[in-house]
């Protein structure tokens, strides 16, 4: 592996970084117009941005940058690779709940879904979530997948809810309409617009933060990448 080599994977991949944050901004906010798509393209992206950060061999490049540099470039690596493995699950997960969701009301109406929430269509966004999100993907695949397929039968379905659900707090009530998290497609036009506006905000703030940052150039006048942004809390 080369210097030649290593910066031009570091170049790939930070040019892949860009795009797939701003995708999964995006995805997140639902700004957009074919979701599907997105999320596949980025899963795409993702895997063209691990093979690129494979063929970055920093230790090449000690020779002709200094120390503040070479660190800086390791943290970004660093950032791209958890960003990368970060968003992957995110967007795994949320492919697996698109699917989920059409199918689990018909599980749901039939289990004790009021130990979890108020109305049946929150119990089921929140149990889905619950089975899809991150942290559990892995630990409950196979019975989001047969849920999905229709092969899990009932009474195991309420076996699992019913061994879930203590772990899955109902919110208390409240004198807002917005008790408890749904996605932007559900709320009211009062707070979706509330909401576009949050947006707006958002990305003009961005935009004026990143004009005040100095440029960078190829030649790895870099600048410390932060992986803040991609930090959420599930509900």
């Amino acid at each position: 592996m080369s210097v030649a080599s290593t910066t031009k994977n570091y170049k790939i991949a930070k040019t892949l970084y860009n795009q797939i944050s701003n995708n999964f901004y995006s995805i997140e906010n639902e700004d957009l117009d074919d979701e599907v798509f997105l999320i596949d393209k980025t899963l795409e992206s993702i895997k063209r941005l691990n093979r690129s950060i494979n063929g970055i061999n920093v230790s090449e490049l000690k020779n002709s940058y200094n120390e503040k540099i070479i660190n800086i470039i390791q943290n970004n690596i660093n950032t791209f690779n958890e960003a990368s493995y970060y968003i992957e699950r995110a967007l795994i997960s949320m492919k697996l709940f698109d699917k989920l969701r059409p199918v689990l009301r018909n599980y749901i109406k039939d289990a004790e879904w009021k130990t979890i929430a108020d109305e049946e269509k929150n119990a089921v966004l929140k149990f889905g979530r619950f089975l899809t999100n991150e942290q559990n993907y892995n630990l409950y695949k196979s019975f989001a997948t047969n849920i999905v397929k229709g092969t899990l039968t009932q009474n195991n379905f309420n076996k699992l809810f019913n061994s879930i659900s203590s772990r899955i707090r109902k919110p208390k009530r409240s004198t807002t309409k917005q008790r408890y998290p749904l996605p932007p497609s559900m709320w009211s036009k009062k707070d979706k617009a509330k909401w576009d506006k949050q947006k707006t905000e958002i990305k003009k703030d961005a935009a004026e933060k990143r004009e005040k940052l100095p440029k960078t150039t190829f030649n790895f006048n870099e600048s410390f990448i932060s992986l803040d942004s991609y930090k959420k809390i599930l509900k």
